[in-house]
């Protein structure tokens, strides 16, 4: 059987589905050796930092494409129903979407899409009313375009059936692998203790809760806030305008420390060193740096809604994220030293999570669709 991917986000995107994208093809790769593959990149600037990591991907059942399209310009003309794109899978059977965006409508081959959250069904205001509505209706054609569709959790599974109103027997689950972090850096950044201050991972957006766990931090006693500053890893996302306000009114500016984007070298420090690491998101579709943090034995603090409680198990304490007390005494109780997990106990949660499981069951997928 010949397997087309789009590949683009593997090498386009350094966190989220770019990752999730990047390592499902390289266990593909490494597992799979009787089937053959076209793996096709669409960016528009040439990089020599995306074509080293396309070089990464050949192998002798392995081809590759790659095209100077904008991603803007791809959107569009992957969303029209044209049968040009037909001639460049060749012989493929299959095709590989690793969102509902790759899904491409104008493709006649059976087509298997990776469906991570139902966010702008869900929370509309947190991209913008327009930016939601217009991509929860792409979402909804490429599901029903699509001829199976993978679920990164059960909780996800039933918002997409619940939500798209379509057969059951159409999605199948398939968690997330733990994606081992290299080794980590010397130091820590400037400023920070091992062991003494609270960890947050994620994007600076609403659905985030970083309100919550600002409020929530806030009623701290002043000698726990001293003891653990609270630190703040990961990107500028949208709608921040109520986050930092909430920040300045807790009188939090000089006791939150925000590093933004961190390498893996940097986060594997950050994660190792934490006393706590704390997501508080009002919805996941799995929460990724929940296992990364327990990979390294760190105590975490998850919701205790949507996914959280499956990457979670046993091994977290959860909270509910719509209340800043509940969050507050959860923080206090693992800092005073009250609640105690086992580095055992983390890291056989974190476990359970493989890309090499993961990659066998997007192939399975892959078959049955191709199979009819």
């Amino acid at each position: 059987m010949k397997i087309a991917i789009d590949a683009t986000r593997a090498v386009t995107e350094r966190a989220g589905i770019g990752r999730i994208t990047y390592q499902l093809i390289e266990n593909l790769l490494k597992t799979d050796h009787k089937n053959q593959y076209l793996l096709f990149f669409s960016y528009f600037r040439k990089s020599l930092e995306k074509e080293k990591l396309i070089q990464k991907f050949k192998k002798p059942n392995v081809e590759i494409k790659t095209y100077r399209i904008p991603g803007a310009l791809k959107e569009k003309i992957w969303a029209w129903k044209i049968p040009w794109f037909n001639r460049t899978l060749g012989k493929s059977e299959v095709l590989l979407a690793p969102s509902f965006l790759e899904v491409n409508l104008g493709v006649k081959i059976p087509q298997v899409v990776i469906i991570y959250d139902m966010t702008t069904f869900l929370f509309p205001d947190q991209r913008g009313q327009a930016v939601s509505e217009r991509l929860s209706k792409r979402t909804k054609i490429a599901c029903k375009k699509a001829e199976k569709i993978i679920a990164i959790s059960e909780a996800t599974k039933r918002d997409v059936l619940n939500i798209l109103k379509i057969p059951s027997s159409k999605v199948v689950v398939t968690y997330p692998g733990l994606t081992r972090l290299p080794e980590p850096a010397k130091k820590l950044p400037q400023g920070l203790k091992e062991k003494s201050y609270i960890l947050f991972v994620g994007t600076i957006e609403p659905r985030k809760n970083l309100i919550g766990l600002f409020r929530a931090y806030a009623m701290l006693s002043a000698q726990l806030q001293e003891k653990f500053p609270l630190v703040v890893v990961g990107a500028q996302g949208w709608n921040t305008g109520e986050t930092y306000q909430v920040l300045r009114k807790e009188n939090l500016k000089d006791k939150v420390i925000f590093l933004g984007y961190q390498d893996d070298n940097m986060l594997a420090k950050l994660y190792r060193e934490a006393a706590v690491f704390v997501y508080p998101s009002l919805y996941e579709g799995f929460g990724i740096p929940i296992i990364e943090a327990m990979s390294f034995g760190t105590p975490v603090i998850t919701s205790n809604v949507s996914s959280m409680p499956e990457a979670a198990g046993k091994a977290a304490l959860l909270i509910d994220p719509t209340e800043p007390k509940s969050i507050s005494s959860a923080l206090q109780r693992v800092l005073e030293g009250e609640f105690k997990v086992s580095n055992t106990q983390l890291k056989a949660q974190a476990n359970k999570f493989s890309w090499e499981k993961a990659a066998k069951e997007v192939l399975r997928a892959l078959e049955e669709a191709a199979n009819g």
